[in-house]
């Protein structure tokens, strides 16, 4: 059985698993597709498959994310990435990605951290 995901439902507050032969994958371009592990309505976990020379044009976020590449590799921009590499894009980063030989990736959102909280709480002594 499939895990269902309803946008805007708390997922974060349930304990579940999703076997990876129950994963639903959503074609979302030409050899391109993607299966939600974790989504809420701007916060998600996701593992996005690319076919051998598949390109997925640029788009832009609410907030940055977090890729990790599970297999393969990938072009980010100017970036190449093999298996193992994470890579951070901050908010508003839109460079498309390509793979000659396909990749998995792990993707994660980030949401905005507001840097001047964050100072007044940060330990500046050496």
């Amino acid at each position: 059985m499939s895990k269902k995901f309803e946008v805007g439902v708390n997922q974060v507050n349930k304990t579940y698993a999703i076997r990876s032969n129950e994963r639903d994958y959503i074609q979302v371009g030409c050899g391109v597709s993607l299966s939600y592990l974790r989504k809420e309505v701007d916060d998600y976990s996701l593992l996005l498959k690319m076919e051998p020379g598949s390109r997925f044009p640029m788009h832009g976020h609410r907030g940055g994310e977090q890729i990790f590449v599970v297999s393969g590799h990938v072009q980010i921009g100017e970036m190449e990435l093999h298996q193992g590499d994470y890579f951070f894009t901050p908010l508003e980063y839109t460079k498309s990605l390509e793979t000659k030989d396909g990749c998995t990736l792990l993707v994660s959102s980030t949401k905005e951290v507001d840097a001047s909280r964050l100072s007044s709480h940060a330990d500046t002594t050496v």
